[in-house]
């Protein structure tokens, strides 16, 4: 037989038989075809799921025997006492006389022109008795800063206040070594009472250095001089 003729079916057909006619042969001599046995599977020993999910559970974390550490608590800052401040009392200054203020007012070069003006009728002028750039005593007392002096002669009298007492009533008030019968006593006769102020508001502007412990100069001196 010529193989190589037949169809590749034919071929394949012949060999399927050929098998299946083989294993029927072997099998019948074996005897009787042994049943399968089904064998279950061995059950896997799965743990449950509740332990795996307790297994896995987190741990708890550890306590430490360190205890807490305490914040210091700032004890509270006392607020100072603020002492109540106690406002001093404006100064007021003194009241000032009707005779302070008229002298303030008045003309001090008219006075000073005054003061330097022989009165027949006192037979004097102001300057012949009192020197007006000394301390020093002439006939009178120098009146080189009386207003100094003069602020301090009489008790609750002013500067201003005494001077024109002193001009118009020389004996109301005598500096000692004086003798009250050298001023002439009619001054408030040949000057008017506004001329008066004026030679005060004069008077009130002699002021310079004190020439009192001064040496007096020698009969030289005043030669020379």
């Amino acid at each position: 037989m010529n193989l190589g003729r037949w169809p590749g079916t034919e071929i394949r057909r012949s060999l399927r038989c050929a098998i299946i006619v083989g294993t029927v042969s072997m099998l019948m001599g074996c005897g009787t075809l042994a049943a399968p046995v089904m064998q279950l599977a061995t059950e896997t020993s799965v743990a449950p799921v509740d332990a795996i999910v307790e297994a896995t559970a987190t741990v708890p974390p550890t306590a430490t025997s360190l205890p807490p550490t305490e914040t210091p608590i700032p004890e509270p800052t006392a607020t100072p006492t603020i002492e109540p401040t106690v406002a001093p009392e404006p100064t007021r200054a003194p009241a000032l006389s009707p005779i302070d203020r008229l002298v303030a007012v008045r003309d001090a070069e008219n006075g000073a022109a005054l003061f330097m003006t022989f009165q027949d009728a006192a037979n004097y002028s102001c300057s012949n008795c009192h020197l007006p750039d000394s301390e020093k005593t002439n006939l009178g007392p120098g009146l080189l800063n009386i207003k100094d002096r003069a602020a301090s002669r009489v008790e609750g009298m002013s500067a201003a206040e005494y001077i024109y007492q002193s001009i118009v009533d020389s004996k109301a008030y005598t500096v000692e070594g004086f003798d009250p019968d050298l001023m002439p006593q009619n001054w408030a006769e040949i000057y008017s009472d506004l001329q008066i102020f004026d030679i005060v508001a004069y008077l009130m502007t002699l002021e310079g250095r004190s020439d009192i412990d001064d040496p007096d100069p020698t009969p030289e001196d005043e030669a020379s001089d």
